[in-house]
């Protein structure tokens, strides 16, 4: 008995034990996921961003980590609030470790990005760092606020209004993008607020949202990857299916409301879904007229600003382009 209390009272006077195999197991659904890469469009736009913030190697790839660990985890966290079976073409995480152990390893690396915070501002002072954990967990409560609504409208079937909509996705969509943009201006030696890219990233934050939105009910890779018009069997008021949704209820049709509220998995049902945005509703053209509009207001308000300020933003030029092209 006494052994056995010395024991535990030695255990308690040290720091908690932890081994490489404990970590191991601990990140398996994380590190399943990964195992499948995504289209890296944010390491992209970190590359491209410090173009003009021009932060040395080693804090740039520390950001890439930071945002690439928050947005896997998020995609964990999405596919078990979506109930979704697929993610990039494998099995969702959920269905192959669990419920709960998707959950808590998830939970997990939110704080392991955090703990990059830490490696970032390494030989900073206290203020700064400060900083650095203010803008971390601003970003990620504007991210689940977004989230939250996504999932509050969509579960007590209430259909926002465009505004609505474009608010919650410049927070949960935008959130990673000003994430980033923000730590980069922190440590920037050419910073000056007159120049933030905040808003820009606002903006591509919006476009790259509403174009997923229209890939998921039509685009071939997509559908390899989740499944055919998987938004629909989420029951997910994604741009174009609210934009449907207002159009039926002007003209007493609500075939969009009645098959997005059944989450079917038939194809047959989702086909007549999609059907009625691309013909009827003329939803699909709508929300590809709105991407086009948004990549021209980036254009020419946003990019060519930059350049008259002497700065080469050719790279983000390609990359509105190619979010346009649909």
């Amino acid at each position: 008995m006494h052994s056995s209390v010395s024991l535990i009272e030695e255990l308690a006077n040290e720091a908690p034990h932890w081994t490489s195999e404990e970590e191991s197991n601990l990140r398996r659904p994380f590190d399943y996921l990964t195992s499948s890469p995504g289209k890296n469009f944010r390491a992209e736009l970190i590359q491209i961003f410090n173009s003009f913030y021009e932060l040395p190697d080693h804090r740039i790839a520390i950001i890439s980590k930071l945002v690439e660990t928050l947005h896997t985890s998020s995609l964990l966290i999405d596919d078990i609030e979506d109930s979704s079976e697929w993610r990039r073409g494998l099995k969702a995480a959920h269905l192959v470790y669990g419920v709960p152990m998707t959950i808590n390893t998830a939970n997990y690396m939110y704080f392991y990005a955090m703990e990059c915070l830490k490696e970032l501002g390494n030989g900073c002072d206290d203020l700064s760092l400060n900083k650095l954990l203010i803008i971390f967990n601003e970003e990620m409560m504007d991210l689940h606020r977004g989230q939250g609504l996504d999932i509050y409208w969509r579960d007590c079937f209430m259909v926002p209004t465009e505004p609505e909509y474009l608010n919650m996705v410049m927070n949960k969509t935008g959130g990673l993008f000003r994430l980033t943009v923000r730590l980069m201006e922190v440590f920037s030696p050419s910073f000056s607020g007159a120049k933030s890219l905040v808003p820009l990233s606002n903006l591509l934050g919006i476009l790259y949202q509403i174009r997923d939105d229209f890939m998921n009910l039509q685009d071939a890779k997509m559908i390899e990857n989740k499944g055919f018009a998987d938004d629909v069997s989420e029951g997910k008021l994604s741009f174009p299916i609210i934009h449907g949704i207002k159009h039926g209820s002007l003209n007493g049709n609500s075939l969009v409301w009645d098959i997005l509220k059944q989450r079917t998995h038939d194809d047959a049902l989702k086909k007549r879904l999609v059907s009625y945005l691309e013909g009827t509703s003329g939803s699909m053209e709508y929300t590809r007229r709105k991407v086009k509009d948004l990549g021209v207001l980036i254009k020419e308000k946003y990019l060519s600003s930059m350049q008259d300020r002497g700065y080469d933003s050719s790279a983000l030029e390609k990359v509105v382009d190619r979010l346009c092209a649909i």
